[in-house]
């Protein structure tokens, strides 16, 4: 080789080491027929090259490159490709030699039989990909898992299950708030973490929670890295989360038209390349947000069809609903049969309002004997009660002390029957015994008042004259 064409290919391969990135020129060895690349042998590599493969130049120029990676062949296949087409082939992997994601272009060199390699280190920006992509796949995931048809608290409790298996929490859990107090109403801990549920509920919001609004003011969650930055600002959040064991914690807003009513949040989570933890949990805090406005909407739904608005105790939709299903059950049942008395006249006499009132408060002490849960009204004066699974000592004693409250503050608001049925599969007969016994006390009291129930409730004055009054 002349001395001119030397001189000229070092001044080129000095060149090369200005290249800012990785750089190698290999020879390709093929199997004897030359129909496949079986291994390359290096001719040069740059500085840049040496620093990602981690070898000196001299380890690595004149040998082969199963030599130095025997289980590294997936670059032979783009080298052959850039020889047959004789053009530059792109391609991105993880290179197990090198320990890193690599974009890299091969193409034919001037030299025969030779292909030269430019590398980029893209650990960066594959990790970014993988992290959004796998962010976007949880998301999604756990959108599906709120909104596949189960049962709402099943929903819930699902979710916060599927989603811990990908941030790996010591404790996730739903915070519920009216802007007065606070509750934790969903929870999922790792094996081995107490929970918290049970202690987390009807907190005052100022204490537990009001610390946490400073952050919304910067950013669209809460992230406390460390706790210790409360320890001074927020002591009371700082002993209640130190006595859980709390280190750090994630948690992101749900929101009702504006209205802050709740948290998704995050205990001791793990610090994860591959995850985008707060993304995770902002995204998945609006489906959760979602879930419970759209649970409670119903609940205030199916509460209205079940119940009495003048009362607040159940309807007779509700009542007939609760016969069916205590008809199937089997066990005892304390039934209550009740009429308000004069209710028309009352009405009549003393306006609406007045009769209005006294329904509300015949409900009102059925309600505080038998409890509101157990109280319907079946309609106009009638209200029934429905206590299952009560032994009949108790609820002849529960009976005895109505009757006596009602003595000594009202004697005539209204009649009453009772009945203790002990299966409820024959609580409509029993309902009707209830009712005989209770028409049988209204009569008494009519007789008393001298009103004439066959005359259509007419009334009768001390000397016997009638008057139509309505009762």
């Amino acid at each position: 080789m002349a001395s001119g064409e030397i001189q000229h290919n070092c001044i080129r391969l000095r060149l090369s080491e200005d290249i800012p990135a990785p750089y190698a020129v290999f020879r390709v060895l093929f199997d004897s027929s030359r129909s496949r690349v079986v291994n390359t042998r290096y001719l040069y590599v740059n500085d840049a090259y040496c620093n990602i493969a981690g070898l000196q130049r001299e380890e690595l120029i004149d040998h082969e490159f199963l030599e130095l990676y025997p289980l590294s062949n997936v670059w032979f296949p783009y080298c052959q490709q850039a020889l047959e087409e004789r053009k530059a082939v792109h391609a991105c992997f993880y290179s197990e030699e090198a320990k890193h994601w690599l974009d890299f272009t091969v193409g034919p060199a001037s030299a025969p039989d030779t292909v030269s390699f430019i590398f980029t280190n893209v650990d960066e920006s594959v990790m970014k990909s993988r992290r959004e992509k796998n962010t976007d796949e949880i998301i999604l995931l756990i959108s599906k898992l709120l909104n596949n048809g189960e049962d709402f608290r099943i929903s819930m409790n699902h979710a916060l299950e599927q989603l811990s298996a990908f941030i790996h929490p010591d404790r996730l859990y739903v915070l519920e708030t009216d802007g007065k107090t606070a509750s934790n109403t969903f929870e999922w801990c790792a094996e081995g973490v107490t929970p918290e549920i049970r202690t987390l509920q009807n907190l005052n919001y100022d204490d537990y929670l009001g610390g946490w609004e400073k952050y919304l003011k910067k950013s669209a969650s809460v992230l406390i890295a460390d706790i210790e930055e409360l320890r001074e600002d927020d002591p009371v959040d700082y002993e209640n989360l130190k006595r859980q064991g709390i280190h750090r914690l994630a948690a992101a807003p749900f929101y009702d038209s504006g209205k802050l009513i709740g948290y998704l949040g995050a205990d001791n989570y793990e610090r994860n390349d591959l995850v985008n933890t707060q993304a995770v949990l902002n995204s998945i805090s609006y489906f959760i947000g979602a879930k419970i406005v759209n649970h409670r909407l119903m609940e205030d739904l199916n509460r209205l069809s079940r119940t009495d608005t003048l009362t607040g105790v159940f309807n007779r939709n509700a009542m007939m609903e609760s016969m069916k299903q205590l008809a199937k059950r089997h066990v005892p049942v304390g039934l209550v049969y009740a009429d308000v008395n004069n209710l028309k006249y009352i009405n009549d006499t003393g306006g609406h309002e007045k009769g209005d009132q006294a329904l509300q408060s015949a409900a009102e002490m059925l309600a505080s004997r038998f409890g509101k849960e157990n109280v319907y009204r079946a309609g106009g004066d009638e209200f029934v009660v429905m206590v299952p699974d009560i032994a009949q000592q108790e609820f002849d004693t529960d009976y005895e002390v109505l009757s006596a409250k009602r003595r000594d503050r009202n004697p005539e608001q209204f009649s009453s029957g009772a009945y203790w049925c002990a299966d409820s599969s024959g609580i409509e007969e029993a309902l009707r015994i209830a009712d005989q016994q209770m028409y049988e006390q209204k009569r008494l009291f009519y007789e008393r008042k001298g009103f004439d129930r066959k005359e259509s409730c007419s009334f009768r004055d001390k000397n016997g004259r009638l008057s139509r009054r309505l009762c």
